[in-house]
C-alpha cells in the first residue's frame, strides 16, 4: 500500500490529523445551522467541503482529476460567496437569468458540490454496511466500494469514455482494504464508524435542503 501522509508538523511536534473526523464535524455544523436558522450560508458550506480534498489525496495520482475538478467548483463558489451570502440568493440569480443548468453557472457548481457530498455519503454507507457485517478486511475491497459509490451517484451523468477513465483510476487506488483506509486517516474501525454516521446524518440534511431549494424555484437539481 502506498503511504499517504495525513499527519502534519505543528510547533515542532507531529499532529495526527483525522481528515474524516474534521470533515464530518464541519458538515455537521453546517447541517445543524441551516436546520436551526436558514438560509444555507455559502462560505460555511465551502469551508466544510474543503476537508474532502484531503480524502481525495488518498485515492492516488490517477484520481487527481477528481480532486482538481472538485477544487475548481469550490473555488468558484468561494468567489461567488463574496457577492452572495446564501445558496438561496445564488440560485435565485440564475433562475432570474434562465441559466440554472448552464455549464459554469453558480447553480451548476452548487449541484456538482452537492453530488460530491452524495458520493461520500454513498461510500460511507457502503463501508458502514461492511463493518456491520464484520467484514472490513475480508469483504468488499476499498476500490470495490468506491466503484459502487461512483455507480450509484455519478455514472448516469457520464458517457462511456468518462466511465472507462474513472474505472481505470479506481483500479489504481493505492489503498486496498477498508481497514487500511481507516488506518491511513488515523481511525479505528469503531471511531471511523462513528464519524461516518455523523457525516451521513449531516449530508442527508444538506442534500435534502439543496434539493428542496431548487424544487421550490420550480427547477430540478437532477442535471
Amino acid at each position: 500500500m502506498a503511504e499517504v501522509q495525513v499527519d502534519e508538523v505543528e510547533g515542532g511536534e507531529r499532529r495526527r490529523r483525522r481528515p474524516l473526523a474534521e470533515y464530518a464535524a464541519e458538515l455537521e455544523a453546517v447541517s445543524l445551522s441551516v436546520r436551526a436558522a436558514p438560509p444555507l450560508r455559502l462560505k460555511a458550506l465551502v469551508r466544510a467541503c474543503h476537508h474532502a480534498l484531503a480524502l481525495f489525496d488518498l485515492l492516488g495520482v490517477e484520481a487527481g482529476f477528481w480532486k482538481t475538478e472538485y477544487a475548481e467548483r469550490l473555488v468558484a463558489l468561494e468567489r461567488a460567496a463574496e457577492a452572495m451570502d446564501s445558496a438561496e440568493e445564488l440560485v435565485d440569480r440564475d433562475v432570474a437569468a434562465g441559466r440554472v443548468r448552464a455549464t459554469g453557472t453558480h447553480s451548476n457548481n452548487l449541484v456538482r458540490v452537492k453530488r460530491g457530498i452524495e458520493l461520500k455519503r454513498a461510500l460511507f454507507q457502503l463501508m458502514l454496511a461492511q463493518l456491520q457485517q464484520q467484514r472490513p478486511g475480508g469483504g468488499v475491497s476499498f476500490d470495490g466500494v468506491v466503484s459502487m459509490a461512483y455507480a450509484a451517484v455519478f455514472a448516469r451523468y457520464h458517457d462511456k469514455n468518462v466511465q472507462s477513465t474513472v474505472a481505470d483510476s479506481i483500479c489504481a487506488i493505492p489503498v486496498k482494504s477498508i481497514s487500511d483506509f481507516f488506518a491511513t486517516i488515523n481511525e479505528t474501525d469503531e471511531s471511523a464508524a462513528a464519524e461516518m454516521q455523523k457525516y451521513i446524518d449531516a449530508a442527508n440534511g444538506i442534500i435534502s435542503y439543496i434539493d428542496e431549494l431548487f424544487a421550490s424555484r420550480g427547477v430540478s437539481a437532477d442535471f
